[in-house]
């Protein structure tokens, strides 16, 4: 998916947001893609279910780099923003409005982080994930979308996440995981989950 990447992304956060919703997307309609295409047991011979699933897992990978670019590339923006605001506000301490600008950028770069963690998380990481959930609910589940999601930095981060299990129904289900510390050097971890939610029920901290 051809998206834009410009300043204009970066400088207003709701459609930066936006931007990443609507790509995040895409996943949904590469696994829909797959279940539409995978043989039924009258077609096996004609088509290549392993070639299938390789440009699956390939499609998936391109769309979760694209996204990581996109955010890696607002960061370093934002960035660039906050650092030039600290300079000038060095040379201006009494300027409120320039204070007011300056709070306004180091929260959205905080903001714009935690997209990238949640990319990390759920979607680069989303296979061990959804391998830790299948096997607490004996569920398996071929769509596998964060749609939403919350952090609470303890010693390290817990993220509670809404994730889109269905394509053709708002089925979700909320997970908490937790993030190491990158010393650690630990990947995420699923410590608890709750199913049955659809896409309107408020995502909580449990």
């Amino acid at each position: 998916m051809a998206a834009p990447s410009g300043v204009r992304t970066c400088e207003d956060f709701a459609e930066f947001q936006e931007l990443l919703r609507v790509m995040r997307t895409i996943d949904d309609r590469i696994v829909h893609e797959l279940n539409t295409t995978l043989p039924t047991a009258s077609f096996a011979g004609k088509v290549d279910a392993n070639q299938t699933c390789k440009e699956l897992y390939q499609s998936l990978r391109e769309a979760h780099a694209s996204r990581e670019k996109i955010i890696k590339n607002c960061i370093a923006q934002t960035s660039n923003v906050v650092k030039t605001l600290r300079e000038e506000r060095e040379k201006a301490q009494d300027d409120v409005a320039l204070l007011k600008q300056l709070r306004q950028e180091q929260t959205k770069l905080k903001l714009m982080q935690s997209e990238l963690n949640v990319e990390e998380v759920v979607n680069d990481r989303s296979w061990k994930v959804k391998l830790q959930l299948e096997g607490k609910t004996n569920e398996k589940y071929l769509v596998f979308v964060a749609i939403q999601y919350k952090a609470q930095v303890v010693a390290g981060i817990n993220y509670f996440i809404k994730v889109s299990v269905s394509n053709s129904t708002d089925e979700c289900v909320h997970l908490r995981v937790f993030q190491s510390l990158p010393h650690e050097n630990k990947g995420p971890s699923l410590t608890s989950y709750e199913t049955g939610k659809t896409k309107a029920d408020p995502l909580n901290y449990f």
